[in-house]
C-alpha cells in the first residue's frame, strides 16, 4: 500500500499542472477547476491499481477530469451566460500557461474561449495546449472523430472572429 501511496504521489506530481488547466480552460471558474481536479485524483486514486498499461495513464487521468467535467457541468446550471462570469475570471482567464504564444494572442484566444460551448474548449484545449490528434480526444471526450473535427473547426472560426474584432 505504501509503495501504490508512493506511485500514486508521482502521478499527481507529474500531471496536477496540466490536468488542472485543462479542466480551468473548460470550467473557467479556478474554484471550480480546484473541485473538479480533486475529484479527477480522487477517482483516479480509487482506479489506479485497474490501469494495466502505464502508457495509457495521461489519456486515462484526461478522461476522467473529462468525465468529471461533464458531471459538474450536469450538477451546475447557474451559469447560463458570460454576462454571470466573474470580473476576476474575466481578467485572469488569460494567465493560463499553455503554447508558447504572445501575451496578445494569449487574449485573444481566451477571450474567444470564453464564448465556446464546453465541448468546444475541451477540444480546443486538447488539441492546441496539449496537441494530441483525433484519435487521442475521442479516446478522451468519447465524442466521434467528426464531431470533434467539426468542433476544432468551429472553436477555430471563433478565434478568428475574435481576432477580426480585436
Amino acid at each position: 500500500m505504501n509503495g501504490a501511496h508512493k506511485s500514486f504521489a508521482d502521478v499527481v506530481r507529474m500531471y496536477q499542472q496540466a490536468l488542472y488547466w485543462y479542466i480551468r480552460r473548460v470550467v473557467l471558474v479556478h474554484e471550480d477547476a480546484e473541485d473538479v481536479l480533486q475529484e479527477t485524483f480522487l477517482k483516479a486514486y480509487r482506479h489506479f491499481w485497474q490501469l494495466r498499461n502505464p502508457e495509457t495513464l495521461k489519456p486515462w487521468l484526461f478522461r476522467i477530469a473529462t468525465n468529471e467535467m461533464n458531471r459538474f457541468f450536469r450538477k451546475r446550471t447557474e451559469l447560463s451566460s458570460l454576462e454571470d462570469l466573474p470580473e476576476s475570471v474575466l481578467n485572469h482567464y488569460a494567465e493560463s500557461p499553455g503554447a508558447n504564444v504572445s501575451q496578445t494572442a494569449s487574449r485573444v484566444i481566451s477571450s474567444a474561449m470564453l464564448r465556446m460551448s464546453p465541448l468546444q474548449r475541451e477540444v480546443f484545449c486538447l488539441r492546441y495546449y496539449e496537441e494530441l490528434d483525433y484519435d487521442a480526444i475521442a479516446a478522451i471526450t468519447g465524442a466521434g472523430k467528426n464531431t470533434l473535427m467539426v468542433s476544432y473547426h468551429e472553436a477555430k472560426k471563433k478565434i478568428e472572429k475574435q481576432i477580426d474584432n480585436e
